[in-house]
């Protein structure tokens, strides 16, 4: 996988043009931006092949259902009493013995989705934009970008990792661009990657991080991830570092 497709320019962090594209910025920062691209011929033409790759990504992912579930109002547990503690007192014993077994399942419910992280990859081959869906194999040359979902966001690291052991971080690290942040709902990580044609499968590794008083360092992160690259199987079933949840998304790809 070619990690040169992500490019990085001095004093524009990958994630404030993330949020500059998102329209996200207050008026001083996007005026840095603007300054930053007019002076930067090849970080103007970035930022025009980005509007224009997501305008064609909103086309496959659009977020409106997703921003109809976060703002959607839930119910209120108390109405649900009142309506049920209307019937005659002889549906009060019957209450007695349901009600904890209903509320109970409403909170195994809320654990299911809070921990829900959720990581899709999005694939652009040619002018054809097209979610990775079960049975799809890549080529070399796609172009692929990561949409990540979850209810609490938080710190984010991506890797990639290969069927022979070898790990590669790619968002979130010193390295890469400095730490990645995500506020609860979706979001599709800034920059995309290129598939190349070595003859290995690879996979995507997603790590999300919600208490960032508690989190693992960079370094731990990737040093987890080396170490579990020791069991057999590809991709490989991993035990989540303490802190951290993750989601694993392999990328099946025509060889050789």
């Amino acid at each position: 996988m070619s990690t040169s497709s992500i490019p990085h320019f001095p004093g524009v962090p990958d994630l404030l043009l993330e949020r500059y594209l998102c329209d996200e910025l207050s008026a001083e920062e996007a005026r840095h931006v603007e300054e930053a691209a007019h002076a930067s011929p090849a970080l103007a033409a970035h930022l025009r092949e980005r509007r224009a790759e997501k305008a064609a990504f909103a086309l496959v992912r659009p977020f409106g259902p997703m921003r109809a579930r976060l703002e959607a109002p839930r119910p209120s547990r108390w109405r649900v009493l009142w309506r049920w503690s209307q019937p005659v007192l002889v549906l009060g014993v019957v209450l007695a013995a349901v009600l904890p077994r209903i509320l109970s399942l409403e909170e195994v419910e809320k654990v299911r989705v809070r921990g829900g992280l959720t990581a899709r990859v999005l694939v652009k081959r040619g002018d054809v934009v097209f979610e990775q869906g079960p049975g799809a194999v890549l080529r070399a040359g796609d172009r692929v970008r990561v949409e990540v979902e979850d209810v609490d966001g938080g710190a984010l690291y991506l890797l990639a990792l290969s069927e022979h052991g070898r790990v590669t971080p790619l968002q979130g690290f010193p390295a890469t661009g400095g730490p990645l942040s995500m506020v609860a709902g979706r979001w599709v990580l800034p920059g995309s990657l290129e598939l190349d044609a070595a003859p290995e499968q690879e996979a995507l590794v997603v790590v999300l991080v919600s208490d960032a008083w508690n989190a693992p360092s960079p370094e731990a992160v990737q040093r987890w991830l080396e170490q579990s690259t020791r069991e057999a199987g590809f991709p490989p079933s991993l035990t989540s570092l303490p802190g951290t949840r993750h989601a694993v998304r392999a990328l099946p790809k025509e060889l050789p």
